[in-house]
């Protein structure tokens, strides 16, 4: 099946012979187009000395896709691999290159930002549930470090936008209808309008899933919207607003291989148990305000934040309340003979978290209460230097976070307050360039990682209270690539090579005395090298597809690292394959679009000791939709259905690394369908 999958996989994307003769379209400007502020720095594609991908979603592919998860809009970016566990409760398991790869629920290790409001807390964690994915419409990455753009946790930075490209003034209504297996029905609207010289955009989605496994329920209203102020010909206001409530989230768990494969829509008994899932409400702001000053752009930006956790596991039932809110300030200067950007940031972190016995579903005695605050500042510098069609690039970011844990049990007897200090340099230098229809660079990165508060507070001596012994992860890479295109094929590529070292590895572990409770060890180094290719392909009008190839050849590399007192060295980063290729075509004969996506993995250990493997496995889904049906001028209608896992491949799309009890595996679903209408009114 796997074969007959590839192959179909293969054949589907070189239907593209077909439509050669057709009139291409231009692209001619495309890279010329493409600018990026994940660097704090806004880069041109020609100049940016680092691996990066920019991707403007279409307006067909984003209203007809069911987009459940975060792997949709995500999906095809080289570098990046979104693991969709089909449990909301924890949700995507998403890394770069490597880094992020140890996060048990959340994002850990790479830097997320939702319209210009970190989703990356200072303690370096980042919550996904708040994402409506079906409202993205572009996304940015750096698929290297980036800690001397934005600081801790950045293993990467990703930048969503719910943003259209192109805001109308006219008024326009969307509403869209989904539903599918497993239980799966979603409700979105969206609107945009203008007043006077202002634009607004809202939007609002009620999403309930049954889920495909037993104890997988889900259910969510997220509301959002952003308004862009005019405030005068050299300046320009932005506030944004995004809120979700989710009373239903059940956390499945995870399975032993034999039982993912035989028994894939079951679920850990221990989790029904003790009723395992979350309750959550999350709401943040954010302002972000632009005023030319002198020769350059003066850029103040403040948001706040506020998410009340309930959450029941299979060890403790927790409540963690909490509130962050923080400042960015930069000032950036472009001209064409030198450019140059400097800043300083500084955000706070306060949680109020309690954890009880967990009897059953309900809360038994207090075990612990504490207050946990992170204080996180830092400043940075940037320049570029064109000489021609070199561009030279520096920059260097100073950090420091400061960690307080006050104990508020009564009647401890043991006080178990106290504080931890973490500081970090983080520099950068890049040199690219400019051959006209392709750009060549060179770079060098650092940055680190701090352990998160939960990482932290997760001691295996099982008290309360910090880790006194966790130290940050540090790392440094080099890379190098080419991107460009050919104007006469309509072809654009993208391909980087990279080697990365990562010092004193945050490495998870658990214990039978905790159960599915992760703790947290420094444990020697890993060496991460890797190549990334994209080839983008607009062969006409009718005809378009993205192929990506991602080797990953990530290993520990410390010969002091043992797992039952045998060294681990050299033995593979459990959790990332070896290879990885995606692929989306799209078939356009006007009004029917018929698009095709698929991913093939190889196999990847799921342990340390590389004793067990996640099986390789290949996916192929299909899309149609009829996109250009308007009854009248000020309507559009489109109606689409969606197969996914077509070949019905049994295989498990995540592993919880290192598990203990051999529960490793996360299994997908097998063969199942969405469907649904989009209505527009102007």
């Amino acid at each position: 099946m796997k074969i007959f999958t590839v192959t179909f996989l293969l054949l589907t994307f070189s239907l593209s012979d077909l439509f050669a003769q057709a009139e291409p379209d231009t692209i001619s400007v495309i890279l010329d187009e493409a600018r990026i502020e994940a660097s704090r720095l806004t880069e041109g594609a020609r100049q940016a000395p680092f691996a990066f991908s920019l991707s403007r979603i279409s307006e067909d592919r984003r209203i007809t896709s069911p987009a459940p998860t975060l792997a949709a809009p995500l999906q095809g970016i080289p570098g990046l691999w979104v693991n969709d566990r089909h449990n909301h409760a924890l949700g995507e398991r998403i890394s770069v290159r490597g880094m992020g790869w140890r996060a048990s629920f959340g994002v850990r290790g790479v830097f997320i930002m939702l319209d210009g409001v970190p989703l990356t807390m200072p303690d370096g964690q980042a919550i996904m549930s708040l994402v409506d994915p079906s409202f993205i419409h572009e996304t940015e990455l750096i698929r290297g470090p980036a800690a001397s753009f934005w600081g801790n946790a950045g293993g990467g930075a990703l930048i969503l936008s719910t943003s259209p490209a192109s805001p109308s003034a006219e008024p326009m209504v969307r509403t869209r209808f989904t539903t599918g297996s497993f239980g799966y029905y979603k409700t979105d609207i969206e609107t945009q309008f203008g007043v006077g010289s202002n634009r607004y955009t809202l939007y609002g989605s009620q999403f309930f899933q049954d889920g495909f496994r037993d104890h997988s329920r889900f259910e969510a209203w997220r509301f959002g919207g952003h308004a862009d102020i005019n405030t005068g010909s050299e300046s320009r206001l932005r506030l944004t607003g995004v809120f979700l409530e989710s009373p239903v989230s059940d956390n499945p768990g995870s399975l032993a291989f034999e039982q993912s494969q035989n028994e894939p829509d079951a679920s850990n008994p221990n989790n029904v148990n003790q009723q395992a899932g979350k309750l959550t409400t999350h709401g943040q702001i954010g302002a972000d305000y632009v005023h030319a000053v002198g020769d350059g752009l003066l850029r103040l930006q403040t948001w706040g934040l506020y998410r009340n956790l309930r959450n029941p596991l299979a060890f403790a039932w927790i409540q963690v309340n909490r509130t962050a809110g923080g400042i960015r300030t930069g000032y950036s200067v472009e001209r064409s003979d030198f450019e140059w950007s400097v800043g300083v940031d500084a955000s706070l972190q306060s949680d109020r978290r309690r954890n009880w016995v967990n009897d059953g579903g309900d809360r038994g005695n207090l075990t612990l209460s504490q207050l946990e605050q992170v204080t996180s500042t830092g400043a940075f510098g940037r320049i570029r230097i064109p000489i021609d069609r070199l561009s030279f690039s520096f920059g260097l970011r100073a950090d420091l976070l400061y960690f307080e844990n006050n104990d508020r049990m009564p009647d401890s007897g043991d006080d178990t307050s106290g504080n931890r200090t973490f500081n970090a340099l983080s520099p950068m230098a890049g040199i690219s360039y400019d051959f006209g229809s392709a750009t060549a660079w060179l770079n060098f990165s650092s940055g680190f990682e701090t352990p998160t508060t939960t990482e932290l507070v997760n001691r295996p001596d099982m008290t309360g209270g910090f880790n006194p012994d966790l130290q940050p992860e540090r790392y440094y890479g080099f890379e190098t690539g080419l991107r460009g295109q050919f104007d006469d094929w309509g072809l654009l590529y993208d391909l980087a090579v990279y080697r990365m070292y990562v010092n004193d590895l945050l490495l998870p572990f658990r214990t039978e005395e905790g159960g599915d409770r992760d703790f947290y060890q420094n444990a020697g180094a890993t060496l991460h090298d890797g190549f990334e290719a994209q080839v983008q392909w607009i062969a006409n009008r009718i005809f378009n597809t993205t192929l990506s190839y991602t080797r990953n050849f990530f290993r520990f590399n410390n010969e002091a690292l043992t797992v039952n007192g045998e060294s681990v060295e050299g033995n593979r980063l459990p959790g990332i394959p070896d290879h990885r290729f995606s692929g989306i075509a799209e078939i356009t004969l006007s009004p029917v679009q018929l698009r095709l996506d698929g991913e093939v993995s190889s196999s990847y250990y799921v342990n340390n000791q590389n004793s067990e493997k996640n099986p390789a496995y290949a996916v192929l889904n299909a899309n149609i939709s009829v996109i250009d049906w308007s009854p009248t001028p000020q309507l559009r209608i489109t109606p689409f259905f969606q197969i996914n896992n077509i070949f019905d491949e049994r295989y498990n799309s995540s592993v919880i690394i290192n598990a203990f009890g051999g529960r490793y595996y996360e299994p997908a679903p097998g063969r199942h369908f969405m469907g649904g209408v989009s209505v527009r009114f102007n």
